[in-house]
């Protein structure tokens, strides 16, 4: 085996410690120790430093994944981590990164025929959504060091007055409510099965806190239409009342009394 350059060599040993390729020409690039009563062959030092990186691997997702550990057990959680890990192998340099397409891959692996929204088998795709929607928040850029507070709900909602949604906002709309979900793992504790209830949530971080905000669909769909570059707040008042079957008044008038709230929840800035 001719000496392969660095490029090639990664790919090589990505693909070795994976799992996903016989390791051709192994005693070419892993230097096994010299023969002796504890020594190891170049097989045995691969492999252990396999087990090892998938480990590490396996440490990042259930850090990452709280909610869904707690729900599916650790053996469970396991596999699910360990055939997305030879499934997807991240090519992310971060760690952060790994997690990023977990809920898609717990999504395209559900069993076929049971692919309803509420579905028991549409709870670790969502879970994993909210965990890594919680995840991404935190790294977000927020609304800690902004110039200064949001104007009087009045004046926010004056004919062309602009606001946006932070980076530091996720909004999802999940296959049961969260509330107890969350309270059950921050307690430490296994979880049992959420009942479905379809319920429209915003995960939002305000003063370097995050939270999980359950919303009523109006609020969803207002936040939604204003979108992260911002727009007109009343222009995004009438799509979320032509999307939830309200009268954009209604929806104007509520709004004057949510959005302090709304402002001082992270959800939105100017």
């Amino acid at each position: 085996m001719a000496e392969p350059d660095l490029t090639d060599l990664q790919r090589w040993m990505q693909g070795a410690i994976l799992g996903r390729a016989a390791p051709a020409g192994l005693d070419a690039v892993v230097v096994g120790e010299p023969r002796g009563r504890n020594s190891l062959t170049a097989a045995q030092r691969l492999t252990l430093y396999a087990r090892g990186y998938r480990a590490r691997l396996m440490e990042c997702l259930a850090a990452e994944f709280p909610c869904l550990r707690a729900l599916a057990g650790e053996q469970v959680f396991e596999l699910f981590a360990a055939g997305y890990i030879a499934e997807r192998p991240s090519n992310d340099p971060s760690l952060y990164g790994l997690g990023a397409g977990f809920a898609d891959y717990l999504e395209a692996t559900r069993p076929a025929g049971d692919d309803g929204p509420c579905a028991l088998s549409a709870i670790p795709a969502d879970l994993a959504r909210l965990d890594r929607a919680r995840a991404e928040v935190q790294r977000a850029v927020g609304v800690e060091r902004q110039a200064g507070p949001l104007a009087a709900a009045d004046l926010m909602l004056m004919p062309g007055a602009r606001l946006r949604r932070p980076d530091s906002v996720r909004l999802l709309t999940l296959g049961f409510d969260p509330g107890p979900v969350l309270a059950a793992v921050d307690q430490g504790g296994p979880i049992d099965p959420p009942p479905p209830c379809p319920t429209p949530v915003a995960v939002a971080r305000s003063r370097w806190r995050v939270a999980v905000h359950a919303l009523p669909v109006w609020r969803h769909a207002w936040l939604e239409a204003l979108g992260e570059d911002g727009t007109d707040v009343h222009a995004a008042a009438a799509r979320a009342a032509q999307a939830t079957g309200r009268e954009t008044g209604a929806v104007i008038a509520d709004l004057t009394l949510w959005l302090p709230v709304a402002a001082a929840q992270g959800l939105v800035t100017v």
